[in-house]
């Protein structure tokens, strides 16, 4: 019920202006934020509920609707804090006992969340939505000339969310998308031009030995699903403390969908439940191997969000404890040597696809308006792909449409590659000393709100973008595979 969350704020606002007790303007705010929270509680379970069976009308419906008025929630957040910020209550409100000094200086003057740039957002909702359906439809396609012609509607749809994102960020004042999507989403403390000097390392040191991979990769099991829970059931048990309840929590609520359905939507994930303080799991499974690990990633975010209540750290540094879990499984585990020669075969791909995956972002965010099209966007594809190998594999340049992240989450794949950097770090200090790792990943699990480099100093790891670190990692992955 939008209108009932719209009068929620107001009433917080209403007692704001007219001065009345801050506990009780407190207590209206509060109320606000459990609708709030409310909200996003049903869009997870929409989400949950639409993605494990994407034929569902009715929860494809409801997460629409969903995602459409998520930009109102949002919005009406952000009038909520620019109000106070505006209101005689202001003073009262910064005292230490409520927000504290200074919180509302982020919200003087006009908030961005104005009519135009709700709808802006709105549209880029129901761009997302439309590639929710082209991607089932894609799925469900009944030969390769079917396949592909829905993936040209895809290419399409792409370049309108491109053009579209780029109107989103000139109306945030920015200069680039991809600037506004590291600070506006993100909250990144590296700069793309780090970020591009660090893909240029990977290109030179990494990719030549991806290359020579064609010929060696390994064959991959089946796996059934009992399997794979167990797996990961296991380590978290061999782990212990808190890792080891978070699991029971998610083992005793039943807070995962890891089965097979070919209706499932392609891709996993972790979500978190508000309003019920506790996260969700979500894999869709290849039946295979790999599912262990799939698992351990997703429960590594499981483990932090559910200790940090919700409060999660910033994106790099929540992928660190889940690509960290991947890692720490395997030291735990009995009988993992084949999945851990697979592991570091994964996390090889990690650094090289993903990267490309991050340098075709920045190419596509940064190519003049005016040659923003699906033709020229493939084409950009296509030359990322010589730049990082994938010819070696014949991979075909109009697959990029299955690239979820692209459509969802822009600009988001670097976040795998210099987190899985400090996750590997934490396998190399299990292999020098055995607990070392497995110790600063406890230690940190719960650590709240963090950025990415911040985090890495008081951590004790090193920096990514550090010169030369692309060669270290070479060398490792060198004598490991």
């Amino acid at each position: 019920d939008m209108d009932a969350l719209e009068k929620s704020m107001y009433r917080a606002v209403e007692l704001a202006e007219f001065e009345a007790d801050p506990d009780d303007i407190l207590d209206a705010i509060l109320a606000f934020y459990d609708d709030y929270d409310d909200f996003y509680t049903q869009y997870a379970l929409a989400d949950i509920h639409y993605s494990g069976n994407l034929t569902d009308i009715y929860w494809s419906e409801e997460y629409d609707f969903c995602s459409q008025a998520s930009n109102t929630a949002d919005a009406l957040l952000d009038e909520l804090y620019y109000a106070l910020a505006d209101s005689p209550s202001r003073d009262a409100l910064e005292d230490d006992d409520y927000f504290g000094a200074d919180f509302f200086d982020d919200y003087e003057g006009e908030s961005l969340w104005d009519e135009e740039f709700s709808a802006l957002m709105e549209r880029e909702s129901d761009l997302i939505s439309q590639y929710y359906t082209l991607s089932q439809r894609q799925t469900e396609a009944a030969d390769e000339d079917s396949y592909y012609a829905i993936g040209e509607e895809m290419e399409s749809l792409y370049a309108q969310l491109v053009l579209l994102r780029r109107q989103i960020s000139d109306y945030a004042g920015y200069d680039s998308y991809i600037d506004f999507a590291y600070d506006y989403y993100y909250y990144r403390d590296y700069t793309s031009d780090e970020a591009e000097a660090y893909l240029a390392d990977i290109r030179q040191e990494l990719v030549p030995l991806y290359i020579t991979l064609e010929d060696w990769y390994p064959g991959i099991d089946f796996c059934a699903e009992s399997d794979t829970y167990g797996y990961v059931e296991s380590a978290a048990k061999a782990m212990g403390g808190m890792i080891e309840e978070s699991f029971e929590l998610l083992d005793e609520a039943g807070l995962c969908d890891i089965g097979y359905s070919e209706n499932k939507y392609n891709s996993s994930f972790e979500i978190y439940l508000y309003s019920y303080n506790c996260p969700f799991v979500f894999v869709n499974p290849e039946m295979t191997q790999w599912d262990k690990l799939t698992f351990a990633h997703e429960f590594g975010h499981f483990a932090c969000d559910y200790l940090c209540e919700g409060n999660s750290p910033s994106i790099d540094v929540a992928e660190i404890f889940s690509q960290g879990m991947e890692y720490l499984s395997l030291c735990v585990g009995e009988d993992t040597e084949e999945l851990t020669k697979m592991k570091m075969l994964d996390s090889l791909c990690i650094y090289v696809e993903q990267a490309a995956y991050a340098d075709f972002e920045h190419r596509v965010y940064t190519m003049p308006t005016a040659e923003v099209t699906a033709e020229n966007i493939r084409k950009v594809f296509e030359e990322v792909s010589a730049d990082y190998g994938f010819d070696a594999w014949g991979v075909d340049s109009r697959d990029y449409v299955t690239i979820t992240h692209f459509y969802t989450n822009p600009l988001y794949t670097i976040s795998y590659v210099v987190s899985n950097d400090a996750a590997f770090q934490l396998y190399q200090m299990e292999q020098e000393k055995s607990g070392s790792g497995l110790k600063l990943y406890k230690n940190n699990l719960n650590c709240g709100n963090v950025s990415f480099l911040q985090f890495i100093e008081e951590a004790g790891l090193t920096s990514p973008f550090t010169p030369g670190r692309a060669a270290s990692i070479r060398e490792t992955l060198e004598q490991i595979l």
